[in-house]
Order: C-alpha cells, then structure tokens, then sequence
C-alpha cells in the first residue's frame, strides 16, 4: 500500500507528513527510504508502537525516537505524534524540552491551539479520528467508500464555515488500510475532489505550524 499512496500523493505535487515509528528505518529500511525520498516530512512517532504511558523512561525514549530519525534525515523533528494519541502527565514538558514545537496528540479542535509548558508554549495542531482510516476501517469496519463520504460531508462543511475562520481537515492515512486495493479508489478521489475545491490548500506539520504562528503568535505572558 505504501507505494501507492506515495504515487497518489508525489504525482499530484502535494505535500505530505508521516508520523514515523524511527525502528522502520531498520525494520523497513525501503519504505524509510522511500517516504523520505518523497520529500515528506517525518514527524516523532516513538521508536515503536508502544504508548508512551506505559513505557518505562518516556524522555529516554523520545530522544531515542528523534536521535534516530536526525541521524537518517538529516533533521530532527519539530512535530510529535506519541503512538496511540497517548500521553503521560509530563509527555508535554519532555517534547517542549527536547525542542518539539508541535504535537498532534490532542484531537479537540479543527484549527490550531497553543498551550502552555514549564519550558515554553507548545502547539496543538489538528489531528481527527473521524477521516481516519485506523478508526473507519480497522475499528468500526465501514466499507470501501465510508471515507470518501465521510471526506466530502466534511468538506462542506468546512467550506461554509471557513468563510470567517479557516478550518483544518486532517486526513489520517495507513498503508495496510487505505492502500489495499479495494479502498486505494476512495484515496485517489479524496485527493482530487481536495484539489477541485477552491480555496483548499496543502499543508504538511510544519508549514502549517510557521502559519499559525505568524498570523496567532504564543502569548508572552
């Protein structure tokens, strides 16, 4: 699956972010290499599946994860997205601390939020479950085109709505999921009913970070 989201996405010229485990670079060393020759931004993940509030040493394993994917990229991650949406009472305070600069574990909003940390302001950047392949597919088991739909009510809506404030429609991808081939079709018309619309622009974690914050910047006090 993860060739041909690679394809749908890189031939469309879009941009793309994905929340990296950092053991694919040695477990799946091709796929690594192929999403970061796609240009896609990785985002800390951990080192495995594995929730940060059942790990023992949860900053130990965060430098790790970022250690990991710098040492392959050439960069360390700004964005975080602890495996599960899972966090621990300090999760906050470690990824500001070891200069993460915006997480997508708080799935509570459609535009972005800033919160505060002992080490600095932290932004909440949208992330959903409701254009999800995990939770369509794998937990409430729809079929093929729920996403599709699911997608296109979204939209509307957002559409009506961002006439006084821009929306954020995150659209949670996983090669096992939407990359089979029976539901590869919605993937593909998500993507261009998304680029038929007017005034839908592409963003990945990063670009859509430096906007927020040039148009909203962190309270000072």
């Amino acid at each position: 699956g993860l060739p041909r989201i690679i394809h749908a996405i890189s031939s469309r010229g879009l941009p793309a972010s994905t929340s990296f485990n950092a053991g694919v670079i040695q477990a799946y060393p091709r796929a690594a290499e192929a999403m970061h020759e796609a240009g896609w931004e990785f985002i800390g993940h951990g080192v495995h599946q594995k929730a940060l509030n059942h790990s023992e040493g949860e900053e130990a394993l965060i430098v790790a994860s970022l250690d990991m994917i710098e040492s392959f990229t050439g960069k360390r991650p700004k964005g975080w997205l602890s495996p599960g949406l899972r966090e621990s009472h300090e999760t906050r305070e470690i990824l500001r601390r070891q200069g993460i600069d915006y997480v997508f574990d708080w799935v509570v909003d459609d535009v972005p939020r800033w919160m505060q940390t002992r080490n600095g302001p932290l932004l909440s950047l949208p992330y959903n479950l409701e254009v999800n392949d995990s939770i369509i597919y794998a937990v409430e088991k729809h079929s093929s085109n729920e996403m599709y739909q699911r997608l296109e009510n979204t939209l509307r809506l957002f559409q009506r709505e961002a006439q006084t404030t821009p929306r954020v429609l995150a659209v949670g991808l996983h090669p096992h999921l939407i990359g089979v081939p029976h539901r590869f079709e919605s993937l593909e018309r998500m993507l261009d009913l998304l680029m038929n619309t007017p005034n839908v622009c592409f963003m990945n974690g990063e670009s859509m970070a430096a906007w927020y914050a040039g148009q909203i910047p962190p309270a000072t006090a």
